[in-house]
């Protein structure tokens, strides 16, 4: 061999992930409190895809699946990340959580009874006014027909009504 040496070349190729991941959330949900409580328990699944694999989802607003949403709306926002630090846009979408259980009245005053005073045709009565309980806070209880506690009533039947009212507008009689 006359001493020549072969000439060499090398190169390298490099591939680089510019393709974003994808991320979807599902539609927005409705759904009613849970009975005797004042959220309900959503669960839902947020997708995403990409070219390469290895992309994570990221919540940053809102619930996580399978947990209790309070009453009313919370919007749930999502991205992906890929391995190549490539991040989706965001997808939304909002759990709106109702209030349908009416409220109910406790300690309502059994119905009464009682004579007219002496030489009168009427007789004063008190009573302690009912309560009121709700799966969420915020119920209120006002009399809504009749007279007071402490009125004198006359000879006859009175009928007195109390009506409990929820913050969203369920009520109870």
């Amino acid at each position: 061999v006359a001493g020549n040496t072969s000439a060499s070349c090398s190169f390298s190729v490099t591939v680089t992930d510019v393709q974003s991941p994808t991320v979807a959330c599902p539609s927005n949900i409705n759904i009613n409190t849970a009975s005797g409580q004042c959220s309900a328990v959503v669960t839902y699944n947020v997708t995403s895809g990409d070219n390469c694999p290895g992309q994570s989802v990221n919540q940053t607003a809102g619930f996580a699946s399978s947990s209790p949403f309070p009453k009313g709306i919370t919007v749930n926002t999502f991205h992906a990340l890929d391995a190549s630090g490539n991040t989706s846009a965001s997808c939304s979408f909002t759990v709106t959580v109702t209030d349908n259980q009416a409220p109910t009245i406790v300690s309502c005053p059994a119905n009464t009874t009682i004579s007219t005073g002496v030489g009168t045709c009427d007789n004063t009565y008190s009573w302690s006014a009912p309560t009121v309980l709700d799966n969420c806070t915020g119920a209120t209880i006002n009399q809504t027909a009749g007279s007071a506690s402490g009125s004198t009533f006359p000879k006859g039947t009175s009928n007195i009504t109390y009506t409990a009212t929820d913050g969203s507008g369920n009520t109870a009689v």
